[in-house]
């Protein structure tokens, strides 16, 4: 017996194994993002070399996320930003996050367009917080005592903020037929600066 008669037996003894319909089609479709990323790179590199001879004297670049970078590392589906008379800003970013599901999912797409596609600077939440402002006066602790609750104008903005844009995001999803159970749901998360 010699190598290929080997060769020969050890393949045809080898399990058989059908292929993933649509492999050849998704590697494909890596290679071509690859490239394109690649081809982008390069003009990246290219306009930030100019634009860093440009800005040369104290300026910086920021560059990827779509300005929805937030400080803690993480890039939000949407931001919201007071800026404060002292010269700090009230921050907010939103995120949605999905469980029992994949990012491609039709409604993890769904949820991160609605909530990407709101203008938040445009909201207007004036009867939002008039509704909040109320419901902080009558809030009670555990024994049932009155204990309202005080939060800055800007807090009670980011607030209604938020929940404006769950309630629209709610919304929209009933529209187009999004059902949701436990292990299949997604869900509205953010975390802010602290504005008081």
């Amino acid at each position: 017996m010699n190598d290929l008669d080997l060769d020969a037996r050890i393949r045809d003894a080898a399990p058989h194994l059908a292929s993933v319909a649509g492999l050849a089609g998704h590697g494909a479709r890596i290679l071509r993002e690859a490239r394109a990323r690649r081809v982008r790179r390069l003009r990246v590199w290219g306009a930030s070399a100019a634009a860093s001879v440009v800005l040369v004297g104290g300026s910086s670049v920021a560059m990827a996320g779509g300005g929805n970078e937030t400080p803690w590392g993480w890039v939000a589906d949407n931001v919201f930003s007071i800026e404060r008379t002292e010269g700090s800003a009230c921050f907010q970013g939103l995120l949605v996050k999905w469980n029992g599901l994949a990012e491609d999912d039709p409604i993890v797409v769904d949820a991160k367009a609605i909530v990407s596609g709101i203008d938040l600077e445009s909201l207007d939440t004036t009867a939002k917080e008039a509704e909040l402002t109320a419901e902080y006066a009558d809030s009670r602790n555990v024994e049932g005592e009155p204990a309202p609750i005080v939060v800055s104008a800007d807090q009670l903005k980011q607030d209604a903020v938020f929940q404006m844009v769950g309630d629209e995001l709610w919304d929209r999803l009933d529209e187009r037929g999004h059902e949701m159970w436990p292990g299949h749901e997604v869900s509205l998360s953010a975390q802010g600066t602290d504005c008081r």
